[in-house]
């Protein structure tokens, strides 16, 4: 485990933490993403699909 130094600044502070939580943390946003895009993708083929009147 990795010791940070709170005297480094942000930029410093997000090179110190460890490769594993950088990689989740990218992989978390990569899934937020891909649900969001696919929960408008949902949303928009309803709307598409729905019977006129």
């Amino acid at each position: 485990m990795a010791i940070i130094d709170p005297r480094l600044d942000g930029a410093e502070q997000a090179e110190a933490r460890p490769l594993w939580q950088r990689l989740g943390w990218m992989a978390a946003i990569w899934l937020g993403s891909v649900l969001a895009l696919g929960a408008v993708a949902t949303v928009i083929r309803y709307w598409l699909n729905s019977p006129q009147s």
